[in-house]
């Protein structure tokens, strides 16, 4: 075993509790398939996967996992439709080719049936720790708003949630280059060049080119979450999801407040930024809201399942505490992460202990930089919204790879 920074010191070789009873016997595991020859070996960038143990893992047994196998089982959905020898990820490749991931795939019903859902990450995967030079170690929370929102403007449900417009253009650099598949932007045809679109405070949004209105400070915070519920007067709702951006920098409003001695320390989460927005009115909100330079269009979605997220980078709908948002440079969409930090289980637990939770990779974020760097789905709704919000931790970072992987060392 090597040796480890964060974990010297704990006792390892815990006594694991026993398993569920299952209701079938458990599978017996299939021998793993033959390395992929291409690459023969894999290598993380910028940081190191030290082999690890899930009997070294504290309280493994007892990881919140019946949320990341459903959203495994999605991105398996989604790898059983694509050609085997496709890589996992154009750019970063420990991730194998999707073969690899395959066998895993197909056997996890079994497993499911017979309730044994921890044996089958420890019988077809290896678990890994993060190990990096980088100073960035930090585990956030987002959520998916609710809003209520009227389909003209109507009293304080003035600002409208921007569907795109029509001189946004979309360029997928995938088809000019392979080396940039899955990368995006978005510009302005000036001339003969495509340039960045305005900042926020130069955008105007027509009235036909909206979702519905809602208050300022929704429209805002939505557009800070990426996507939402927009429900209207008649109980009808619909999603807003995410389309595009203007690719400029983002902006702290509550940092703003901060500076200019509008808000003190206590107010600079979402509830003190909303009341301080209502507090000063529409015109001044505006004009601080304008820090934030980062403007966000939508495309209006149907909700078919009251369950499901909105999609990630993936494609794929989040599952509330399966998901994570992650830095697409450093790792792989579909991966499954395994994190260690207080992490709060209730609305205000403000003293949660050391816990583990299991999540796969479906999402990315323009704030989400370094391998030690990543963003749980919460769910959608206030409850949510409340537990996203004090999700500001530290933690141990732990990939999981099939066996059929060969690391590097």
């Amino acid at each position: 075993m090597a040796p480890l920074r964060r974990f010297r010191g704990l006792i390892f070789g815990l006594t694991l509790l026993a398993a569920c009873q299952p209701s079938a016997p458990p599978p017996e595991p299939e021998p793993s398939p033959t390395p992929s020859p291409s690459p023969e070996s894999v290598v993380p960038s910028g940081f190191d996967l030290i082999p690890f143990s899930f009997e070294d893992i504290p309280d493994w047994r007892e990881t919140p996992i019946e949320a990341s196998v459903a959203a495994f089982s999605k991105t398996c959905e989604v790898w059983s439709r694509r050609d085997p020898a496709t890589p996992v990820s154009s750019r970063a490749d420990y991730g194998g080719l999707i073969r690899d991931w395959l066998p895993a795939c197909e056997i996890l019903p079994r497993y499911i049936d017979a309730g044994e859902l921890h044996r089958f990450f420890e019988d077809y995967f290896d678990i890994y720790i993060i190990e990096t030079e980088e100073e960035i170690n930090k585990l956030t929370g987002y959520y998916e708003p609710e809003i209520q929102a009227s389909r003209e403007p109507q009293g304080e449900r003035s600002a409208p949630i921007p569907l795109r417009p029509d001189d946004l253009i979309e360029v997928r650099l995938g088809r000019f280059e392979d080396a940039l598949d899955g990368r995006v932007v978005w510009g302005k045809v000036q001339g003969s060049e495509l340039a960045l679109y305005p900042e926020r405070a130069d955008i105007e949004t027509a009235p036909d080119k909206a979702i519905g209105f809602a208050t300022p400070a929704d429209v805002f915070f939505l557009q800070i979450q990426g996507s939402g519920r927009v429900v209207f007067p008649d109980g009808s709702a619909v999603r807003a999801s995410f389309s595009a951006h203007n690719h400029r920098p983002f902006g702290s409003l509550a940092n703003h407040l901060l500076q200019t001695g509008e808000i003190e320390r206590s107010e600079a989460g979402m509830t003190g930024v909303r009341a301080w927005i209502f507090r000063v009115g529409p015109d001044r909100a505006r004009e601080a809201m304008n820090v934030n330079p980062r403007f966000v269009w939508f495309r209006q979605t149907v909700i078919e399942n009251p369950e499901d997220g909105p999609q990630g980078a993936a494609g794929i709908p989040l599952t509330a505490m399966g998901s994570v948002a992650v830095d697409l440079e450093k790792h792989p969409l579909g991966v499954p992460v395994l994190v260690r930090a207080p992490i709060p289980q209730f609305p205000g637990d403000a003293n949660a202990e050391n816990s583990n939770l299991l999540l796969i990779a479906q999402d990315t974020g323009g704030a989400i930089k370094g391998a030690q760097r990543g963003d749980i789905y919460f769910g959608s709704g206030d409850e949510a919204g409340a537990m996203a919000g004090s999700m500001n931790q530290p933690g141990d970072f732990f990939v999981l790879l099939p066996q059929s992987i060969e690391m590097a060392q």
